[in-house]
C-alpha cells in the first residue's frame, strides 16, 4: 500500500506532529510518566488523521489513474544564490521551532507534500494523457476533506455521547489549516492553481465553520456551507 520510503517519512511525521501537538500537556507541573501516556494518546490520534487522509487521497489517485507519494516538505535552495543539494526539510524544522519558540501552542502541521504523476498505460484513451492541474487539484482537495470530516465527526460524535473530543478535533483543524496555504508544493497550491473555485469554497467553509461551530455545531456547518457557497458564486460570477 505505501513503499518503504513512503511509510518512513509517514511515521517521522506522525511522530513530528505528535511531539508538536504534545509538547505542552496542559498540566502546571511536568512530570515524565504523565507527559509520556498523553504523548502516546496524540501519537494515535495524529497516526489516525494522517492515515485516513493518506488513504483517501491513494483512493482518488487511483481512480484518477495516477500514482501519488508522500514526501518530505523539501526546499533546495535558501535565500537568492544558496543552493541546498538534498533539500531542507523546511516543514518539519518550522514544525519543532514553532513548537518550541511558542511553548507548544503553535502546531504547524505542513510537513510533507504530495508528489503526483500520471500512470501512464491506463490512462491511454484518455483526452489527456498528462495529469491536469484540474485533476491534481481534485485529488489533494480530498485530503483536505478527509480531515474535514474526522474534525466534523470527532465534534458530532463529542455532542452525541458526551465525550472530550476536542484534541481530535483540533488536531484535524490544524492539519487542514496550514496544508491549505498556497505556497511551495502544498496540498494549497495544488488547489488554488489547479481549480480556484474548490480552494474559495474549501477556505471560506474552514475559517467559517472554525468560528462558528462552537457555538453550535448544525448551526456553524449551514452558514459556514452557506457563506462558502456565496463566495464561490462571486468568484465564479467575476473571474470564471
Amino acid at each position: 500500500m505505501f513503499t518503504k520510503k513512503e511509510s518512513f517519512f509517514l511515521f517521522l511525521s506522525i511522530l513530528i506532529l505528535s511531539l508538536v501537538f504534545g509538547f505542552d500537556d496542559g498540566t502546571s507541573v511536568f512530570v515524565l510518566n504523565n507527559w509520556l501516556i498523553n504523548l502516546l494518546r496524540i501519537f494515535l490520534l495524529v497516526s489516525v488523521a494522517i492515515l485516513f487522509r493518506e488513504l483517501i487521497i491513494k483512493l482518488f489517485a487511483k481512480r484518477h489513474e495516477a500514482i501519488r507519494e508522500y514526501a518530505p516538505w523539501l526546499i533546495h535552495q535558501f535565500w537568492f544564490n544558496k543552493k541546498i543539494s538534498r533539500g531542507l526539510p523546511f516543514g518539519i524544522f518550522l514544525s519543532l521551532i514553532g513548537a518550541v519558540v511558542s511553548s507548544g501552542k503553535l502546531f504547524f502541521t505542513a510537513l510533507g507534500v504530495h508528489d503526483l504523476r500520471e500512470n501512464t498505460n491506463p490512462r491511454v484513451g484518455r483526452k489527456f494523457q498528462n495529469l491536469e492541474y484540474r485533476e491534481e487539484a481534485q485529488i489533494v482537495s480530498m485530503g483536505v476533506l478527509a480531515n474535514l470530516f474526522l474534525a466534523i465527526a470527532g465534534l458530532i460524535i463529542g455532542y452525541l455521547f458526551n465525550l472530550n473530543m476536542s484534541l481530535f478535533v483540533t488536531i484535524n483543524f490544524w492539519i487542514v489549516l496550514f496544508n491549505i496555504v498556497p505556497i511551495s508544493e502544498l496540498d494549497g497550491a495544488k488547489i488554488f492553481f489547479g481549480s480556484l473555485l474548490t480552494y474559495v469554497f474549501l477556505l471560506i467553509f474552514l475559517v467559517t465553520a472554525f468560528l462558528l461551530i462552537k457555538s453550535s455545531i448544525v448551526f456553524g456547518l449551514l452558514i459556514a456551507f452557506i457563506v462558502a457557497s456565496i463566495a464561490m458564486f462571486l468568484v465564479y460570477y467575476f473571474f470564471g
